[in-house]
């Protein structure tokens, strides 16, 4: 298997999110009603869970006092604790290097607009793009064949190992920001 197999997979069996504020009875699996969903605000990105527990991985965007992105690290990702006593916990370093972290690369020609992936998946590129006046960000991917908001990612799984999870399912929802309605994509990695 390959390292890069075992780096998703690790990330699979860590990974725990919720629903986007609001969002958790929009999707059709019944599963989700029972996860908290991790609070809203302005810097909201999304947020992946997984089957296993309740903790989520939230994806914010990182801002200066100013208002305006951090450039030179424009995402702060961190968990919150739902298993245990709904703290914030910033990521390990094995966490952020090898299973939720993100790769963030700058658009050429067009300022404050990135490309990102999971650093343990690099299959799905998704972007991180901000208003006209760079304060407000979102992200998006393709889902199921459109181009829509990134809002969560929930990973299913069916026991396997820490290092060698059975991923049944891996569901991303979004918003299609035409029709503003709920966009629903799975897959098996």
């Amino acid at each position: 298997m390959s390292t890069f197999r075992v780096v998703f997979l690790f990330l699979c069996s860590l990974l725990i999110q919720d629903t986007f504020a609001g969002d958790n009875a929009a999707s059709k699996n019944p599963l989700y009603s029972r996860y908290p969903a991790p609070p809203q605000n302005d810097r909201s990105l999304f947020f992946v869970q997984r089957s296993k527990n309740t903790n989520a991985i939230v994806y914010e965007t990182n801002v200066l006092p100013s208002g305006k992105i951090n450039t030179d690290d424009p995402l702060k990702i961190y968990w919150m604790q739902y298993a245990s006593d709904s703290s914030k916990e910033d990521l390990n370093y094995v966490q952020r290097r090898y299973a939720y972290g993100i790769q963030t690369t700058p658009v050429k020609g067009h300022p404050g607009q990135y490309m990102l992936n999971f650093v343990s998946y690099e299959k799905k590129k998704f972007f991180l793009i901000g208003d006209s006046e760079g304060k407000r960000y979102k992200a998006f991917m393709t889902i199921n064949g459109k181009m829509a908001e990134l809002k969560r990612i929930f990973i299913h799984l069916d026991g396997g190992t820490f290092w060698f999870p059975n991923i049944v399912d891996i569901e991303i929802v979004g918003k299609d920001p035409a029709s503003q309605q709920e966009v629903i994509d799975h897959f098996k990695p």
